[in-house]
């Protein structure tokens, strides 16, 4: 006979259970956490004051019942599926279930020690919601620099893009300044103008998702405007699709550029369209007024700067295939389509053209039930805007004086000293603005105004324009750049800027922003 094995305590006789230590009841006690002792037969032995919230009778009154009387349905039947996965791996084991019931989640985590079964319960619910929410607040996170990284490369190539249409559109209208009236070469001159104001759209559609393409910006009627492209909206859905409005009137008017508004609007209505793939279906706009909140605003795409309170909203809704959750998530990158490749930058767009109106797109949608796109414009604090300024007719003007010409490209500088001497004026030229510095100091009068780009390496447009200023107050400058009037003129707002040139620009803008800045 071995009489070195161990040898089990006796077990106690059904019916009663051998208490246990006031020491080990004590470091129960103390412990924070809901536990209790249970013998082999899942009677129990202990429960700490913690575990009682889980009990359905006193402490006292526990001991020696079995863990079905002394707890909940819902509660015993996790521990005992800890307690059973433990007994048959000798180690310890953890069971999570949600209680669809009391929308409450619990764990049991269950170890062995000697004959006994400990068992750790815990209430887990606003752990694993708070856990849900940093997820989704960690995805949104990365979702809106992902936005913003594209943004800033979208803005980068548009910036690049309108220097080369500056001398597509540029030299066109020189050309068409020596053509006369009916040479066959118009016609292909014109078709090439045509080409350059088409790439110049897409370079307005980069500046919008790059958030900076807010233009001429004023005091808007939603429905009105909607109500207006009716006809339009027709003819850019399939024959099958059936088009509902569902317009309210008097609502509040919203700051937007009206043709970017109409840009969106189209956007949507064109991929609602898609989505129907030629079957017969419904397309629904409906326009109406929301309070936004914070916790709403949770729910909208990322990577905007929304505001809270009194907004319009426009909505599209759509009866087609719908999209899944990966879908959803990258709907609004650039040239992302689940047609076919390259499909373009529409929605990439119309996220960028929200965000720099200040707004909220909120997408519900699932397969097989259709796609909800809203659109929310917080409401417009004034109710006038004020118009922009008209061009002149170029071929009836002519200047005199000198113009410093300051352009990183080349080409730039090229156009713009051709096209204003072709009006009278002399040029200068730099390709920074420290080399236009070098000039202008050695001869401040000499100059009758300074064109002057806002993007340049070395020293940029707004540098420069501060040293002008410093050697002559007085100087006109007129500021060139592929942004947004309204931003820029926000940007240099008390700086007395003579004027601002829009790139690409052909010679009729060209010439009526140095116009207006020259004395007659």
């Amino acid at each position: 006979m071995d009489t070195s094995a161990e040898v089990s305590p006796p077990r106690a006789p059904v019916g009663a259970v051998v208490p246990l230590p006031a020491a080990q009841r004590a470091l129960l006690e103390w412990n924070p956490h809901s536990q209790l002792v249970l013998d082999a037969d899942l009677r129990i032995r202990y429960v700490n004051q913690a575990a009682l919230a889980f009990a359905v009778m006193e402490q006292d009154a526990l001991i020696g019942r079995s863990l079905w009387e002394g707890f909940p349905a819902y509660t015993a039947s996790i521990v005992q599926e800890a307690c059973d996965r433990c007994r048959a791996t000798g180690a310890a084991a953890h069971t999570e279930r949600y209680d669809h019931e009391r929308d409450q989640w619990l764990s049991a985590t269950v170890f062995p020690a000697a004959d006994d079964l400990v068992a750790i319960l815990n209430d887990i619910t606003e752990q694993l919601r708070g856990e849900k929410e940093r997820a989704r607040m960690d995805a949104q996170l990365q979702q809106a620099q992902k936005l913003e990284s594209l943004g800033v490369l979208a803005g980068g190539i548009a910036h690049d893009f309108n220097n080369l249409l500056v001398g597509i559109l540029g030299n066109a209208s020189l050309a068409m300044l020596d053509l006369e009236p009916g040479a066959l070469a118009r016609e292909s001159v014109s078709q090439i103008e045509q080409a350059g104001q088409r790439a110049a759209e897409l370079t307005r559609q980069l500046l919008a998702y790059a958030g900076k393409g807010r233009y001429v910006v004023e005091p808007t009627d939603a429905t009105a405007v909607i109500s207006d492209m009716t006809s339009l909206l027709r003819t850019a859905i399939s024959r099958n699709a059936s088009l509902q409005l569902d317009l309210t009137t008097s609502l509040p008017t919203i700051e937007v550029d009206v043709n970017q508004f109409r840009q969106v609007l189209m956007n949507l209505v064109t991929n609602a369209s898609d989505a129907l793939d030629g079957n017969p279906g419904l397309i629904r706009i409906s326009t109406g007024r929301q309070e936004v909140s914070r916790e709403y605003l949770a729910t909208c795409a990322p990577g905007g700067d929304a505001r809270l309170g009194t907004h319009t909203f426009v909505e599209v809704h759509d009866s087609g295939t719908g999209m899944d959750a990966i879908t959803r998530q990258r709907m609004f990158e650039p040239f992302f389509s689940t047609k076919f490749t390259g499909r373009g930058l529409g929605l990439a767009a119309t996220m960028g053209i929200m965000r720099s109106h200040h707004g909220a797109v909120r997408v519900e949608s699932e397969l097989g039930s259709g796609t909800t796109v809203r659109l929310l414009f917080p409401a417009s604090a004034s109710s006038s805007g004020e118009g922009t300024a008209t061009g002149l007719e170029s071929e009836a003007w002519h200047g005199d004086g000198q113009i410093l010409v300051v352009d990183d490209e080349a080409g730039v500088r090229a156009v713009a000293s051709a096209l204003l001497r072709r009006r009278g004026f002399r040029t200068q030229e730099a390709s920074d603005g420290a080399m236009a510095m070098d000039i202008f100091r050695a001869q401040p009068d000499a100059f009758d105004l300074v064109l002057l780009d806002l993007t340049m390496p070395t020293m940029g447009g707004e540098a420069t324009l501060q040293a002008l200023r410093e050697v002559k107050p007085s100087v006109r400058v007129v500021l060139m750049s592929g942004h947004n009037e309204t931003d820029v003129t926000r940007l240099f707002a008390g700086r007395n800027l003579s004027g601002y040139l829009q790139k690409p620009f052909r010679a009729e803008e060209l010439y009526a922003s140095i116009a207006r800045c020259l004395p007659a």
